[in-house]
């Protein structure tokens, strides 16, 4: 059902495709590498066991 002659109102009724983007890894060599939990950023659990390591 159209309410309006809008040729538009059929795309904003589509339900736009799902695209996932591949999962980036941490850079080698810093302290989150290998972590399955990295998002793009050091996390505040992963650093604070870093920073116990180092103390």
């Amino acid at each position: 059902m159209n309410f309006t002659n809008s040729p538009y109102e059929r795309m904003m009724k589509e339900i736009p495709p799902y695209k996932k983007s591949a999962p980036q890894k941490a850079p080698e060599g810093s302290p989150c590498a290998g972590c399955p939990y990295w998002q793009g950023i050091t996390c505040v659990f992963c650093y604070r066991k870093h920073l116990k390591k180092q103390c």
